[in-house]
């Protein structure tokens, strides 16, 4: 290593400890000023491109988090980093086969990415795709025992209408997250959908509770309101929805 290469290397690790530190303190502005420090000087870093967009996809401005990932991308199109979180991130927006092209990108580059299978399981499933998404929560197990593929196999076994098997992937990952918001929404919709109308009621609402957001939840909570004649709590739930809908 030749000693401009070690002082740019260096300079990077502090300015980027530096950006990871404004970051915890939530200071975006300081955070994305120690990338743009950098980049003055090396105006193709990839990592930096990478960090900055890093840093929007943290306060959820996801064009400009893109931009940087493919400011990033246009000095490497290979960089697996760049292409999986720009991948996440047009997921989180709603193009889900726009993310799983990316996915499909990485793995052809680096077949055991288990991250990469693992995105592609949970955006195979926002498509419908449940088979598939099996198949890639299924080679994540085999690549790494680490990651927890067990709420994703359930959603996929549930649509798949293998109610037992998805029963058991959500109290799997329930026994390791007990909190675990979607783990409770599957047990809540089986149980909604086998008419047990009080335990899907009681699944639905704790999963609301560690997940404030979660719009299928409110969706059946609302149903099983209607279907109850519980019409202030119905009142609630569907105002709920307006509103997540909204953003």
């Amino acid at each position: 290593m030749n000693r401009k290469t070690n002082e740019k290397q260096l300079s990077f690790l502090r300015l980027s400890s530096e950006a990871q530190s404004h970051l915890h303190h939530g200071k975006k502005t300081e955070a994305l000023k120690c990338y743009d420090d950098f980049l003055a000087q090396y105006p193709d870093d990839i990592k930096a491109f990478y960090g900055k967009g890093m840093i929007y996809y943290e306060f959820n401005e996801f064009e400009k988090a893109i931009e940087n990932f493919d400011l990033a991308l246009k000095v490497d199109e290979t960089h697996v980093d760049s292409l999986y979180a720009k991948g996440v991130v047009l997921n989180a927006q709603g193009f889900h086969e726009d993310a799983i092209a990316l996915f499909n990108k990485i793995i052809q580059l680096e077949e055991n990415f288990a991250l990469a299978w693992l995105a592609k399981g949970y955006a195979l499933l926002e498509v419908n795709k449940a088979e598939e998404a099996l198949e890639c929560f299924l080679q994540v197990e085999q690549l790494n025992n680490r990651l927890d593929v067990s709420t994703g196999k359930g959603h996929a076994y549930r649509l798949l209408q293998q109610l037992k098997k998805a029963k058991k992937s959500y109290l799997q990952a329930l026994a390791t997250d007990p909190y675990d918001a979607d783990a409770l929404y599957g047990l809540g919709a089986i149980a909604f959908s086998t008419n047990k109308l009080k335990e899907a009621t009681d699944l639905l609402y704790k999963c609301v509770a560690q997940d404030d957001g979660h719009l299928s939840a409110w969706e059946i909570l609302a149903k099983i309101y209607q279907k109850t004649n519980q019409q202030d709590k119905e009142q609630v739930a569907r105002k709920r929805i307006a509103q997540l809908k909204e953003k």
